[in-house]
């Protein structure tokens, strides 16, 4: 597993705050205002310095800490990136790692993370009390009526699951990371089904208890939802296990490309919530998951798809279904060497960046093409295997490379991110 860096805060710590800045015996405890400036980037962040400055908000109930922190000078408050923490994590300081603090400032979303979010029913509850009192706090009312995206890893993604349960009205997406979607002890309502939901675990993740691993909990839901309407879909990283390892490549490009989808153009927070637009199913793409390691995972535009709804999994868009591929189909023989997607990861808008492609494992090829989502950017016929994108617009970016040999055979690379600020 890949180190991962936190900041803990010790729970004698919180006392402390709370005897300087006062409790609320109602709600629990917020522990206070903390201005943050100039934050250094987590583990899976550019080492390019954010000068932006933060305000953060920290609240305590029933031994879980959550913390909510807003852009300085944002007036409004659009909606909330919620990122859980796995068992025994912190996510309090996650805003800084790029991939969710570009989120934040693209969308003028706060963004939430938490410590102890263990129980995720009760932790729905001590989120919703903290969100009234950040609301009073840092007066922005209108944080009451905000929308979620929502993911995690592990425990995190279980809470994303539960995020979506419980407030299907105010999710506009969610991604579950090395966990599931768990519905016990609801049926699902229309509300549920139209909310877009990506499930990612590893390819060697095994420690549900049960045989067959993730899949055995993961497929039967699919099988009996997808084929009532079920906007969800889920895929397995190939040589990985229980690990957080760059997920947010798919993660982050669908909850951004869910925000611009399903957000209202008059949408207003201060006039109270706003009703999600909803999803048309046959305006997404669905991928065929029994076709992972045919050497390309099978994706076509959902008015189109012939196979079986029970084994497919239902994306946002085309773009989407090109990175999915890319992350889904096993023993890809290209490999995108760089930029990496734990460094090199944020850009500034108009910058050029160079990708190097590891074509080793497909020698004879005939064509390379690259691709930023599902456009095509670059191609080659013949080495060396490079490509420069320049002209970056502020965004997600997520590359890969098609490549294509004598015989006609088609074979993916690995997808990477870059964020542009």
């Amino acid at each position: 597993m890949k180190k991962l860096s936190f900041v803990l805060v010790p729970l004698a710590m919180v006392a402390f705050i709370e005897s300087a800045v006062g409790s609320h015996p109602a709600n629990g405890i917020l522990v206070g205002y903390i201005p943050v400036a100039q934050p250094q980037p987590a583990t899976g962040a550019s080492a390019r310095p954010d000068s932006r400055k933060y305000k953060s908000f920290d609240y305590a109930e029933a031994k879980k800490t959550v913390r909510l922190t807003i852009p300085e000078g944002l007036a409004v408050v659009r909606g909330i990136l919620v990122v859980a923490p796995f068992s025994g994590g912190d996510t309090r300081e996650f805003y800084r790692e790029a991939w969710y603090g570009e989120f934040v400032h693209l969308h003028d979303f706060a963004f939430l993370g938490a410590m102890s979010f263990n129980s995720h029913s009760e932790s729905v509850k001590v989120m919703r009390n903290a969100i009234k009192q950040f609301a009073a706090d840092s007066m922005h009312p209108e944080l009451v009526n905000a929308p979620y995206v929502a993911t995690g890893f592990s425990a995190g993604g279980g809470f994303a699951s539960r995020l979506l349960v419980e407030e299907p009205d105010k999710v506009i997406a969610s991604v579950i990371v090395g966990s599931r979607l768990n519905l016990t002890g609801i049926t699902p309502t229309a509300a549920h089904l139209g909310t877009p939901a990506c499930i990612i675990n590893g390819e060697h993740e095994h420690d549900t208890g049960e045989e067959g691993g993730m899949a055995a909990v993961v497929e039967p839901v699919l099988a009996e939802y997808r084929p009532k309407g079920a906007l969800w879909g889920w895929m397995a990283v190939p040589g990985i296990g229980h690990e957080r390892d760059g997920q947010e490549v798919l993660a982050m490009t669908m909850l951004d490309a869910a925000v611009r989808l399903r957000y209202p153009a008059d949408g207003d927070l201060r006039k109270g919530p706003v009703k999600l637009k909803p999803v048309d199913p046959k305006s997404g793409w669905v991928a065929d998951n029994t076709t992972w390691k045919s050497g390309l995972a099978g994706i076509t535009p959902a008015k189109d798809f012939k196979g079986s709804i029970a084994k497919s999994s239902w994306l946002l868009n085309e773009d989407i279904a090109f990175i999915y591929r890319a992350y889904a189909t096993y023993n890809s023989p290209l490999k995108i060497t760089s930029p990496h997607n734990d460094k090199d990861l944020v850009w500034d808008a108009g910058s050029s960046v160079r990708l190097v492609v590891d074509d080793s494992r497909f020698a004879g090829w005939k064509k390379l093409e690259l691709f930023d989502g599902a456009k095509k950017v670059g191609e080659l016929a013949k080495g060396p295997a490079e490509f420069a994108v320049k002209d970056l617009k502020a965004g997600y970016h997520a590359f890969s490379v098609l490549g294509t040999d004598a015989k006609g055979n088609t074979r993916p690379s690995n997808p990477v991110l870059v964020v542009v600020r």
